[in-house]
């Protein structure tokens, strides 16, 4: 925006029109009338005056409006208005005989005088009661807090990125960003680096460029790294990643200076975000010298399992008795097997058996997502978690309350759905673990990897460190379950199509048209719900992905209709009725990324809608609903931990780049009684060649040379 052009505003804050994130639409009554204005996201106060910068803009479609730079409150001079905000709710117990005696006494320069030095009040003849709410009230409109969230907000950051900051170095925010305002990008969670790129060049700081360098080469790493999965960089390849992105004049100046402040380490040729480096290095220190303990001889073991078998009616073959033996006969086992495989039943054979052997000691079953950790607890009446509500995640800040200097109370850790665990996430796990003497990991090491960076399950499973069982005999495919039959063909690459007509259909695109809407239509008939069916896609954009189907099936199975209401934010209109996906851990509401609810009310009048969770509420205000998204249609990764009675898996040559035997695998092994595949089948048979790229770590290595 032009200089010339910065025009200043005063007026009184009436509505918010629209509001996400990052941007808002408000109304604010001028001496010249209502007004429309844009900006940066701001909690402004209704009824209070404010004095905005910024031009005078023509919109195409809403007309005049006045888009802002800059906003801070407004001191008023006049004797009407001092009075009138001296008696506001601002100042309890001040009424407007009070108000003018003040006036009276420090004269159209009143607000001036009391907020610079709010002391000053005790000079008026007041009650002490009236004095200490007056300098109470003027000492919390001198609160720097408040400066330093206008100038944030002001200068590009939304409200939670600007409370985030400001939670962080609290009034030493400022002194922060005059040295250097991409500690905002290295040191606090969730701020992103385009915006703090954004806010920085708008202010003066020294050695500025090369401060930018150092963020901008941690922002291509950490980018490289999440996409890739690798812990690390090669110099080769971080050469290459950063001549890719047109080159770093003083490249190694750049590496040297991130070194030494702690934001890359560097190990040999190998180069690793720092906090990874030690995540891998703890869990790799950790699981070398853990001992265990709440051991039992092969004796009670075979009498436990027999009286489980007994009381449970089944029969465990030699392979389930070998992961129930190693489970009390190890400090640490991995179970591994894919579906079908009865890993649930194991589960709850060891928990029975820990409770009958170990009445004084307590066991927890753990999962990354709540879908799992629910259905644990269900299936096996024992108390489960996910890893963030066990730990007490705090979202604003990505800190567990229990750590190494505050450990879980508890002695034997199951820790279900392994695969999708990251290096992170297990190494806070075991550094709350100290009073921990038992741990067995279960997971599907043919399921796609986790999302963040490392290969924990595998890694663990190939250093011959960990006793491993591998589940094989499958109880679902001996009843006649096609989807474990075709589970297990993908696992050996032995896959011919022809074999299912009963529990699997494939359409092939290239030979016919499918038409989504009726097959699904087909199922509800049938009496299954919405709930039953689940879509799921390799990409989000193109005519099948996620974001097109979600609109199209919302569209056939919750059309508008004048008894919902609605809400637009992003992409997607939310409609009462709507399925609803939580994109982000809400531990303290019980909800957890990829859980799915219902959207049962939109509430204007509180800004906010209502979705249930399976019977738990939670409400969302506005402002947050890039917390949730539509859920007809999920990526792969987001239905990891998941199962549903009818699985759609579609996908077409767009997602050539994206398609392997383990996101395959992971997709169809979702589906528990019916699995349709839309797609080309020509390219379903090439790619089940094409396993996932092996990410680079070097967990594995550490926990051979100790």
């Amino acid at each position: 925006m032009d200089n010339d052009l910065i025009e200043l505003l005063e007026g009184e804050f009436v509505h918010t029109v629209y509001r996400s994130d990052n941007y808002m639409v408000a109304r604010f009554k001028t001496d010249e009338g209502t007004i429309t204005v844009t900006g940066p996201s701001f909690d402004f106060e209704k009824n209070t005056k404010y004095i905005l910068s910024g031009s005078y803009v023509e919109h195409y479609k809403y007309g005049f409006q006045f888009n802002i730079l800059t906003v801070e409150k407004y001191i008023a001079t006049k004797k009407e208005e001092i009075v009138s905000f001296l008696k506001s709710k601002t100042f309890p117990g001040i009424g407007k005989k009070a108000a003018e005696k003040i006036y009276d006494f420090f004269g159209n320069d009143t607000l001036r005088i009391l907020k610079e030095d709010p002391s000053r009040i005790f000079e008026v003849d007041l009650t002490e009661k009236q004095l200490l709410s007056l300098q109470s009230g003027f000492e919390a409109m001198n609160d720097p807090q408040n400066e330093i969230m206008l100038h944030l907000v002001s200068n590009g950051f939304n409200n939670s990125d600007a409370q985030r900051i400001y939670n962080r170095y609290k009034y030493a925010t400022m002194e922060i960003a005059e040295d250097n305002p991409f500690r905002f990008y290295h040191d606090v969670y969730g701020v992103s680096f385009d915006k703090v790129r954004n806010y920085a060049s708008r202010i003066e700081f020294s050695d500025a460029e090369n401060k930018y360098k150092e963020a901008y080469l941690i922002y291509l790493i950490k980018e490289y790294c999440f996409s890739t999965g690798d812990i690390y960089l090669e110099k080769n390849e971080l050469i290459r990643l950063i001549e890719h992105y047109g080159g770093m004049d003083n490249l190694e100046e750049i590496i040297s200076r991130c070194l030494d402040q702690k934001y890359l380490y560097q190990e040999n040729e190998r180069y690793y975000i720092y906090s990874d480096y030690f995540d891998e290095a703890y869990i790799a220190q950790f699981l070398n010298h853990f001992e265990g303990d709440l051991f039992l001889d092969d004796v009670l073991i075979q009498e436990g399992i027999g009286n489980c078998e007994n009381d449970l009616q089944i029969r465990y073959d030699e392979k389930q008795k070998e992961a129930i033996a190693n489970f009390f006969s190890e400090g640490i086992s991995i179970i591994t097997g894919g579906p079908g495989t009865g890993k649930t039943t194991i589960v709850k054979t060891m928990v029975t058996m820990f409770r009958d052997y170990f009445p004084f000691s307590n066991l927890m079953v753990v999962a990354p997502t709540g879908r799992a950790a629910k259905r644990i607890n269900e299936i096996c009446d024992v108390e489960s978690k996910t890893i963030h509500s066990l730990l007490r995640w705090n979202k604003e800040t990505n800190t567990f309350v229990f750590d190494v200097d505050n450990p879980i109370l508890y002695d034997a850790l199951i820790i279900d759905e392994f695969s999708m665990v990251d290096n992170n996430l297990f190494a806070c796990l075991l550094k709350a673990s100290g009073r921990i003497k038992k741990i067995c990991i279960i997971g599907d090491n043919n399921q796609l990897p986790s999302i963040k960076p490392g290969n924990l399950l595998n890694d663990l499973i190939s250093s011959g460190k960990i006793p491993v069982c591998h589940l094989e005999s499958n109880y679902r495919q001996s009843q006649g379950n096609e989807i474990i039959s075709l589970a297990n063909d993908i696992i050996r690459n032995d896959v011919e199509l022809s074999r299912y007509n009963k529990d699997i259909v494939f359409y092939d695109i290239n030979r016919s048209h499918v038409d989504l809407i009726s097959l699904i239509q087909k199922d509800l008939e049938e009496g299954n719900s919405l709930d039953d069916v689940q879509i799921l896609a390799p990409m989000y954009k193109g005519l099948w992905g996620i974001d097109n189907m979600n609109i199209m099936l919302q569209s056939a199975f919750n059309p508008a209709d004048f008894s919902k209401k609605e809400r637009r934010s992003g992409k997607y209109i939310y409609r009462e009725n709507d399925k609803i996906l939580q994109l982000k851990n809400r531990p303290s509401e019980d909800v957890y990324n990829g859980d799915i609810g219902i959207l049962e009310d939109i509430d204007e009048k509180e800004k906010s809608l209502m979705v249930n969770y399976a019977g738990t509420y939670v409400f969302y205000p506005f402002e947050d609903l890039s917390d949730i998204s539509l859920a007809y249609a999920l990526s792969v990764h987001k239905s990891q931990g998941s199962e549903y009675r009818i699985v759609y898996f579609i996908f077409n040559r767009n997602n050539i780049h994206m398609l392997n035997r383990n996101l395959i695998y992971t997709a169809i092994s979702r589906a528990k009684n019916k699995l349709v595949i839309i797609g080309d089948e020509s390219l379903f048979k090439q790619s089940l060649n094409h396993m996932i790229r092996k990410r680079h770590t070097s967990l594995l290595e550490r926990l051979e040379n100790e």
